[in-house]
C-alpha cells in the first residue's frame, strides 16, 4: 500500500520539477500548479519575474519530494525502518509547506 503512495509522491515531485523546467525553457506557465484559484496567466504583472522567482524553487522542491519518496520506497522494500519512514514523510510534508509558501509569495508579488 505504502509503495503506491511513494510512487505517487515521486511522480508529483517529477511534475513539479517539470513545471519549473517548462517555465524556464518555454516561458509557459502551468497555471494549475503555480497560480491560485481564479488567477490566470493574463493576471500576472511581470511574467518574466514570476518565472525567474519560481522556476528554481519548483525544481528544488520537486527534487526533494522525489528523493523523499524514493528513500521511503527503498525503506519499505528493505524492511520498513520506522525512523527512516518518519523522517522521509516529514521531509515530504515540509517540502509541501515550502511549496505553498513560495507560490503564495509569488502570487502576492506578481499577480494583480
Amino acid at each position: 500500500m505504502y509503495s503506491v503512495l511513494d510512487f505517487i509522491c515521486i511522480l508529483c515531485g517529477a511534475y513539479l520539477a517539470y513545471t519549473g523546467t517548462v517555465m524556464k525553457t518555454q516561458g509557459k506557465i502551468i497555471s494549475n500548479v503555480v497560480l491560485g484559484k481564479g488567477a490566470t496567466e493574463a493576471s500576472i504583472r511581470d511574467k518574466e519575474g514570476f518565472i525567474q522567482y519560481l522556476h528554481g524553487k519548483l525544481i528544488g522542491v520537486g527534487a526533494i519530494i522525489i528523493v523523499a519518496g524514493a528513500v521511503n520506497l527503498v525503506s519499505d522494500y528493505k524492511g520498513g525502518n520506522a525512523i527512516i519512514s518518519f523522517v522521509s514523510c516529514a521531509v515530504f510534508a515540509g517540502a509541501i509547506v515550502v511549496y505553498g509558501i513560495f507560490t503564495n509569495k509569488a502570487m502576492k508579488k506578481f499577480v494583480i
